[in-house]
C-alpha cells in the first residue's frame, strides 16, 4: 500500500512497501528484457513490423520501472534519515538461513531470498530468538548456543498471507455453519447431521414436502413416518429461526398482520414468517404449512 507519510510509518510498513516495489520493478525489468530479446529476434529474421507491435508493451514496462523507482526513493530516504534499522532476510531453500544482510559472504548472487519484513526495526535478540538454529553464525556471531539450537518460528509473508487467508476460509465457513439452539449438532432422524445453513434449508423443504405428499397418500399408513418428518422439520425450523435471530433483523421475513396465524413479533404489528411456520407446522392431520416458506 502506498506510503503517504514516510516519516510516520513504521519500519515494517516502509519494507512491506519498498518488498512490493521490489517485485514489481523485477517483472518489469523482466518483461522489458525478454520483450527486447524478442524485437531484436524478430528484425533480424526480417520481421520488423511485428516487432514494432511489440514496443508498447516495452514503453509500458520501463514506465512502471521508473515509477517503481519514483516511490521507492523517499523510503529508501526514511531509512537513512533513520539512520537504519534492522532488518532480516530467509534463504529461500531447504534448511535456508535467516540473514542479517543479503550481502552476508555465506551468500551467493543466485541465492533467492524472502524480505522479513513483518521483523523490520524489532530488537535483534527477538529476531534471533524466532529464527532459532536458522539464525546464520556469520550474521548473528553473538547469538546463544543454546536458542541456536531451537527450531525455527519465523514464517514468510507468504506464509503469512496464506494463513490469513486460510482463516478467513474458516471464518466465512462458521458463518454458514449451523447448529441446534442448544449449541450442539444438528442431528435429524431422516437427514442425518446436518452443517451448513444451505443443507438445512434444503432438508427443511424436503420433510414439507414428503410429509405433505404422505399425508396425501394416507395417514394411517404413514402416520409414524409422517411425525418423523415433522420431528425434522421443527428441529430444523428451530435451528434456522435460532441462526437468524443473532442477525438483528426479521424485516425480509415480516408479513402483513391481516394473513392468519402466528404472533405479533414487532411493535408495527407485523407477523414474522419464521414464527408463522413455527406456529403453523405442528398441526398433525392433515399438517398444514404457510402459503409462503421462509427458507423457500
Amino acid at each position: 500500500m502506498p506510503i503517504d507519510d514516510p516519516t510516520t510509518a513504521t519500519p515494517s510498513e516502509i519494507d512491506e512497501e519498498l518488498a512490493r516495489l521490489g517485485i514489481e520493478h523485477a517483472k518489469a525489468t523482466d518483461t522489458v528484457n525478454g520483450l527486447t530479446a524478442r524485437v531484436h529476434r524478430l528484425v533480424n529474421d526480417g520481421m520488423a513490423e511485428y516487432a514494432t507491435e511489440l514496443q508498447p508493451r516495452i514503453e509500458q514496462a520501463r514506465q512502471t520501472i521508473a515509477e517503481c523507482e519514483a516511490a521507492a526513493r523517499p523510503l529508501d530516504a526514511e531509512f537513512e534519515r533513520r539512520g537504519g534499522w534492522t532488518r532480516a532476510w530467509l534463504v529461500l531453500n531447504t534448511g535456508g538461513h535467516v540473514h542479517r544482510t543479503m550481502e552476508c559472504r555465506t551468500c551467493f548472487p543466485s541465492t533467492r531470498f524472502a524480505w522479513l519484513t513483518q521483523l523490520s526495526g524489532h530488537d535483534e535478540t527477538e529476531i534471533v530468538e524466532q529464527a532459532g538454529k536458522a539464525a546464520c553464525t556469520e550474521c548473528y556471531p553473538s547469538a546463544p548456543v543454546d536458542i541456536r539450537n531451537q527450531p525455527r518460528r519465523i514464517k514468510t509473508p507468504e506464509q503469512l498471507a496464506r494463513e490469513a487467508e486460510k482463516a478467513e476460509r474458516a471464518k466465512a465457513k462458521a458463518a454458514k455453519a449451523i447448529t441446534a439452539p442448544d449449541g450442539t449438532p444438528l442431528r435429524t432422524k431422516g437427514y442425518g447431521q446436518i452443517d451448513t445453513e444451505f443443507t438445512a434449508r434444503r432438508s427443511y423443504l424436503d420433510a414439507l414436502a414428503y410429509a405433505r405428499y404422505l399425508t396425501r397418500a394416507s395417514i394411517a399408513h404413514h402416520r409414524d413416518t409422517i411425525a418423523e418428518y415433522r420431528e425434522d422439520a421443527q428441529l430444523i425450523l428451530a435451528a434456522l429461526a435460532a441462526l437468524a435471530a443473532p442477525r438483528t433483523t426479521c424485516a425480509p421475513n415480516w408479513l402483513p398482520r391481516s394473513k392468519p396465524g402466528g404472533s405479533a413479533n414487532t411493535s408495527s404489528g407485523a407477523l414474522c414468517r419464521l414464527c408463522l411456520a413455527w406456529n403453523a407446522s405442528p398441526a398433525y392431520a392433515p399438517i398444514r404449512f404457510p402459503r409462503e416458506d421462509p427458507y423457500r
